[in-house]
């Protein structure tokens, strides 16, 4: 029988998403330190961030989200952890105002418009929002985090066909010695109108001295590779 995927991402299983999470704490764990900081990009409602707390609780975080619905919860959760701060914005190679794409379930909001008949609430376009977008370079400027004393730990990303812009956002700042490793959402199929090629982030990264340490891939209901979770670090 066909499974009903209308409220759901349509490449979840269970078991890929069990195990893929616990091997991606088994891994940070082995990565991050008392001390870390952490840049989480695309934080939605900070469910990512909890994950990290649970690791190690003294790290700090600092979790981008630019639909308001979700900042409004991940703002609420930043106040009962005083390691999270919240930053509503989207991330992005230019800062400023940027149209954003709300999906009826917010986890596949995007800067990218989702292509129409995908059989998702998580790919079904809600409304179009205005949101203000920052780049990381002028963000980590402006915050005055001092990378050479301690940097960071950890760029997370999940902007959901956007992630190598968020990434190279970071400009001067994209190298192990600043930023010691990478998880991004990497998409294996096409879901958002203008999306960037999973090559094109392996590349990139390749280029500016990461390899891929480990990929923690999610099958569709069709049993196929469609988008994987990669964590990337110092050649």
């Amino acid at each position: 029988m066909e499974k009903n995927h209308e409220y759901h991402r349509p490449d979840l299983e269970a078991e890929d998403t069990e195990a893929s999470t616990k091997a991606i704490k088994r891994d940070l764990s082995r990565i991050l330190k008392t001390d870390s900081i952490i840049l989480d990009v695309g934080a939605n409602r900070g469910q990512f961030a909890l994950e990290i707390l649970e690791i190690i609780p003294t790290v700090k975080i600092y979790s981008f989200e630019p639909v308001k619905e979700a900042y409004i919860d991940l703002h609420n959760l930043a106040s009962q952890h005083k390691q999270i701060v919240a930053v509503e914005s989207a991330v992005s190679t230019s800062s400023g105002k940027k149209t954003f794409y709300v999906t009826e379930s917010d986890v596949g909001s995007s800067l990218l418009e989702p292509l129409p008949n995908q059989p998702s609430k998580w790919l079904t376009l809600n409304k179009k929002v205005t949101v203000d977008s920052v780049r990381l370079d002028e963000f980590i400027d402006k915050e005055q985090i001092n990378l050479s004393q301690n940097p960071i730990s950890l760029l997370k990303t999940d902007t959901q066909g956007t992630d190598l812009d968020a990434i190279v956002s970071a400009g001067k700042y994209l190298n192990p010695k600043t930023i010691s490793s990478i998880l991004v959402e990497i998409n294996f199929r096409v879901f958002y109108a203008d999306q960037i090629p999973y090559y094109k982030i392996f590349s990139e990264l390749d280029d500016k001295g990461y390899r891929l340490g480990w990929l923690y891939p999610h099958r569709s209901h069709d049993e196929w590779l469609w988008w994987g979770d990669a964590l990337f670090i110092p050649k």
